[in-house]
């Protein structure tokens, strides 16, 4: 640092506060350190006070560089990671409620697995707020209708515009209803909200904070907004990338284009043209939920500049500190051996129907509750598999400790019920801990992981199998039952769907199959028992009647395997074979 910007410091102190030390720390390029906490200035500046021997006042330099407060209103028990500040915050909510506005898709192409990666994850922390933690949600999400790409699309194809969006956004909600992901509360366009955005636009340009150029574009007007962009330390690379060069500072962003030939426009006050990409969200958001947000979420790559923009615009037009109290971002999804983030445009991507022809959604959304939800992850068949795995040991277990209950297994003897009972209740204690640390599904799975073990364990011992043969009826069946419950419960709650032959449900689809199946399994029992029987009439010497009967048990097998394939597992347990549908995946290999 220099002696005269040390003594600028000195004289400004307190006083000249945030310009100074901006200044300060532009030169020697403090913003772009990766230091993070609520107060970073305040903790960058005393290091600086210590090496050069000045001492500045913490609770007014706290004051000045504050860019976040905590809400009042109810707290909920759940700390979230806040982008907005880089750390864990308690999720408190001022109206008893979550208010959550999350960015949906641009329609333009097939969603690949990376948009889906998101949409599950937020799915899950939606699920948990709602089925665990009985918070109410109401979730509006936007969706891009009209933009640069779509425009693009319908060109190089010569389709309509209309006709682009609607089947890719009917494809998107396709896919996510595939996914098992809950559709929003509220789903907007942005062709349906063109007046409202257009007040918004006029709100901004009253409060001085953006200008209108003679081609009849409107930009927002960055240097009027302190603290921007509020989701960004380095400030000093942010400029608007749009097509637009009339600009009067690089930093500005568009809220308005005028229309170019050939494209779709609207009307408006400045000109015949569309609304700009960050201005939709902040307009479509605004119309259902006010001046505020609790939770505004999407990918880490909107962080900046899209989200960052939203805050921007949407404290100038409602005239408030803190529109958004927590910013929930999800990590990047990438090909296995590729380190870019899945993308359109790098061409790097497995679609949402791709994934499906390969896995189940289910073996999906166990991929996405063994990661983090706002960390990287990379997708191959190492990491699916080790879904796949998760996900049969936990179904397997369900229909196991259904037969035991039920009674089909008359084997097995009786289980340390203490014992049980005991890690029944460390488990939950250890699922709620984690889930409402923000969300860490992957220390949760692993604690019902634990669980299933340890109650497969007790059931399935050899010994236990031993002890059985010798005992009538003394068996804990209504703790078993109680475990198996709380493990499919807590599943289901965070979104993974198990078979039921009450519902008839195979394969995703609804139909009365009970009674075929029923039927089907009963005549393979009886023929595979007859090829089994010894009838008195069976020699020795006639080795072609025991052939026949082998090949009798080969048909036997063949047909189990076939209904196994189709999503139908078979069970020949002694003395009473028994049925359950299982999770029918599509073709694995282990390379690509």
């Amino acid at each position: 640092m220099s002696i005269q910007a040390m003594l600028l410091l000195q004289k400004g102190g307190v006083v000249r506060g945030r310009k100074i030390l901006h200044q300060v720390f532009k030169k020697t390029n403090i913003l772009r350190s990766s230091v993070s906490g609520r107060n970073r200035y305040l903790h960058t500046s005393t290091v600086m006070c210590r090496e050069h021997q000045y001492e500045f006042d913490e609770m007014e330099l706290s004051k000045l560089e504050r860019r976040w407060s905590e809400p009042k209103g109810v707290d909920t028990g759940v700390v979230v990671h806040n982008t907005l500040t880089k750390r864990r915050e308690r999720l408190i909510l001022p109206d008893g409620f979550v208010k959550w506005y999350t960015c949906g898709p641009t329609v333009y192409d097939h969603t690949h697995i990376g948009h889906a990666s998101s949409y599950v994850n937020l799915d899950i922390i939606r699920r948990i707020l709602v089925s665990i933690f009985g918070i109410d949600v109401v979730m509006v999400m936007g969706v891009t209708d009209i933009d640069d790409k779509i425009i693009k699309r319908a060109q190089d194809s010569d389709i309509e515009i209309g006709k682009i969006s609607k089947k890719y956004e009917k494809e998107f909600f396709r896919d996510m209803a595939r996914l098992n992901v809950r559709p929003p509360t509220v789903k907007m366009r942005v062709t349906e909200n063109i007046p409202e955005i257009v007040e918004f636009i006029s709100k901004i340009l009253a409060r001085g904070h953006a200008y209108v150029t003679p081609a009849g574009n409107v930009y927002f007007k960055v240097s009027k907004i302190a603290n921007y962009p509020k989701l960004l330390f380095n400030v000093e690379d942010s400029e608007d990338s749009s097509s637009q060069t009339d600009k009067l500072n690089p930093r500005d962003f568009v809220l308005w284009k005028t229309q170019k030939p050939g494209e779709p426009w609207f009307e408006s006050p400045w000109s015949r043209g569309r609304p700009g990409w960050h201005i939709e969200c902040s307009a479509m958001s605004s119309r259902i939920f006010g001046e505020s947000l609790d939770i505004h979420s999407g990918g880490i790559d909107l962080a900046f500049p899209h989200h960052s923009n939203e805050i921007a615009q949407c404290e100038s037009c409602h005239q408030v500190k803190q529109w958004t109290n927590y910013f929930i971002h999800t990590g990047h999804l990438h090909l296995k051996d590729d380190s870019e983030k899945m993308s359109k445009s790098l061409n790097n991507f497995l679609t949402v129907g791709e994934m499906l022809e390969r896995y189940s959604s289910n073996h999906f959304r166990l991929f996405c509750l063994l990661s983090r939800y706002r960390t990287g992850v990379e997708y191959g068949d190492e990491s699916m598999l080790r879904a796949v795995g998760v996900y049969k040991t936990i179904s397997t277990f369900i229909n196991n400790t259904q037969a035991y209950v039920g009674g089909a297994d008359t084997s097995r003897g009786q289980v340390n019920e203490t014992h049980l009972l005991q890690r029944f209740k460390e488990t939950k204690d250890s699922v709620m801990t984690n889930l409402a640390d923000d969300f860490t599904t992957s220390k949760a799975v692993s604690a019902i992981e634990t669980l299933v073990h340890d109650c497969n364990s007790e059931i399935f011992s050899e010994n236990n199998k031993q002890l059985g043969s010798h005992l009538v009826g003394s068996r804990s069946p209504s703790v078993v039952a109680l475990l198996s419950q709380y493990v499919e419960d807590i599943m289901v709650k965070l979104g993974v769907t198990f078979s039921d032959k009450s519902s008839g449900v195979i394969g995703g689809g609804f139909e009365d199959v009970t009674q075929v199946i029923d039927s089907v399994v009963k005549f393979r029992s009886d023929v595979r028992d007859f090829a089994l029987s010894k009838s008195q009439s069976d020699k020795p010497t006639s080795a072609g009647h025991k052939r026949d009967r082998r090949v009798l048990l080969e048909y036997c097998d063949a047909l189990r395997d076939s209904m196994n394939e189709t999503g139908i597992e078979i069970k020949d347990q002694k003395g009473k074979p028994s049925w359950n549908f299982t999770e029918k995946a599509g073709k694995m290999t282990t390379e690509d």
